[in-house]
């Protein structure tokens, strides 16, 4: 076979388009951490990058932000029945103090102020919010779902007015798991103002009114009995708030270290070993380099050259 000098060229010019393609793909790879940056260079690695960071990661991610919005405002509900608990302890003490027969109609005048002042401070609890919304509502979160009402002859307080409803409020906390993170405030402060289910409202109110009319045995008994009932609805919410906040703290951590996994996953797909690349780099330049002197020495003596 004849070898020209033509066909020499051709060969050595394209070895060195290789050399340099290979050398400038590692410089490449040194400059961005990267194995790839184009589809093309890995369609597999690619589509499984994109599956990590397109659909696990940013799932996972506003999984963590759901849980976060969950935990704060089951936080901020369980303080706020914490308080609750607090002022029915305080009503209950004072509903036993003033059943006392040896008390005067005049003494049990007395306790009334503070009563009215703990029944303004339930409604305020009824009325708690978390970044302006109103956490015992139900959906209805825009407004404050509780408002007093007052006699307007004599402006004393004749009741509460619910203007909430029975939504909840559910966040995705995992794939196919949802939890409501809201409890109503009928829920929290009962149902209705009848007489079969009182509201805790309506309980404070008709204490009060039973201190102003003297009323001993319905302080010692009726009201009293009401208010062990409020008391313990309130406690069973709050270990149900407890127990929530338990399961979301749990799977908060259970997706984070699922996220560390994926993040460590996508790594060692896309990211290079630096000092691996860095010698295989080397290798590559030093092979451009013999290919152009190689070519040099092969390329330049002709004929000529020896003839002279």
């Amino acid at each position: 076979m004849r070898v020209t000098h033509r066909m020499i060229a051709q060969s050595v010019n394209r070895n060195l388009r290789r050399n340099l393609y290979e050398l400038e793909k590692k410089s490449n790879q040194l400059s961005t951490g990267r194995y790839f940056n184009r589809p093309s260079q890995d369609p597999v690695g690619t589509y499984k990058v994109m599956r990590i960071s397109g659909t696990s990661l940013l799932r996972n991610e506003q999984f963590r932000r759901n849980i976060g919005e969950g935990i704060t405002w089951l936080t901020v509900t369980e303080d706020a029945l914490a308080n609750g608990i607090d002022v029915v302890q305080r009503l209950r003490e004072l509903a036993i103090y003033s059943s006392n027969g040896t008390m005067s109609p005049e003494d049990r005048e007395t306790i009334s102020p503070e009563v009215e002042e703990l029944l303004q401070h339930l409604v305020a609890l009824g009325n708690t919010e978390v970044s302006g919304l109103y956490i015992f509502g139900g959906h209805q979160t825009q407004s404050p779902p509780y408002e007093l009402k007052y006699d307007e002859t004599t402006g004393d307080i004749t009741g509460v007015i619910y203007h909430g409803d029975g939504g909840r409020r559910m966040v995705e906390i995992s794939p196919e798991q949802m939890l409501a993170i809201n409890i109503t405030g009928k829920d929290v402060f009962g149902g209705s103002d009848d007489l079969d289910d009182p509201s805790l409202f309506k309980t404070v109110n008709d204490m009060y009114r039973a201190l102003l009319d003297n009323k001993s045995e319905e302080l010692g008994g009726k009201i009293l009995e009401e208010l062990d009932g409020h008391l313990d609805r309130l406690l069973q919410y709050r270990a149900e708030i407890g127990a929530k906040v338990a399961r979301l703290d749990a799977t908060e951590e259970r997706l984070l270290d699922e996220h560390l996994h994926l993040r460590e996953l996508r790594s060692k797909i896309e990211d290079i070993d630096l000092a691996e690349v860095y010698i295989e780099f080397t290798m590559q330049e030093n092979a451009y380099h013999a290919a152009l002197s190689t070519g040099a020495r092969i390329i330049f003596p002709s004929l000529i050259d020896f003839l002279r």
